[in-house]
């Protein structure tokens, strides 16, 4: 359990050292070279067929889904007197709050040349529930195998979000991975600081 909560903590450093570079590089438009070369190699791979697939996993990852789904969440684990229940709230009032304020201050232009592209908002908002609800996967009762089930399927769609934002030229790579890193730096320190668990012993 130790070794857990040490590799949760590394993990959230890595991931906020990563966003941070990533939002600096974004800044100085330090990243453009890379973020083409990408968007070339995803044009060839545009099917028809798999454009409905990615509007509805870029969807997902909106805040017309999230919003809504947080609500349920919320309301679930409030009935069932779940100790995470007075923290879904305050979570995702910061990751919006966190997420909004890198994308003004960055202020970099997406591949349509419509504002604010970095971090995908998208991508951010997915990392951060679908992980909350991993994390509470592990929290309750239930059987392990559908434990391991409901992980995969969520890192699944989180995955999904992300390429669908890459797919539907909506967010450069680096936006894509700003979003990822974020919301992986955010949501840890978050649970770090909510869920003494999860808090190495000295």
């Amino acid at each position: 359990m130790q070794a857990l909560r040490w590799a949760v903590l590394v993990l959230a450093i890595v991931s906020a050292l990563a966003f941070l570079a990533l939002a600096v590089f974004a800044f100085n438009q330090q990243l453009f070279d890379l973020d083409h070369s990408t968007h070339d190699l995803i044009r060839p791979a545009e099917y028809p067929q798999l454009r409905p697939l990615m509007q509805l996993l870029s969807r997902i990852g909106s805040g017309y889904v999230l919003i809504p789904l947080t609500l349920v969440l919320y309301v679930v684990l409030k009935r069932q007197g779940h100790r995470a229940a007075r923290h879904i709230p305050a979570m995702f009032a910061g990751a919006f709050a966190i997420f909004a304020l890198t994308k003004w201050i960055v202020a970099r232009p997406r591949p349509k040349l419509s504002p604010y592209g970095f971090p995908s908002a998208h991508t951010f908002g997915a990392v951060v529930f679908f992980g909350g609800v991993i994390y509470l996967l592990w929290t309750v009762e239930m059987s392990r195998v559908w434990r391991w089930v409901g992980t995969a399927g969520l890192l699944l769609l989180i995955l999904g979000v992300a390429l669908s934002r890459l797919y539907l030229r909506s967010h450069w790579l680096s936006d894509v991975f700003g979003g990822l890193t974020g919301g992986v730096a955010y949501l840890l320190i978050f649970l770090l600081a909510v869920d003494p668990r999860l808090r190495p012993s000295r």
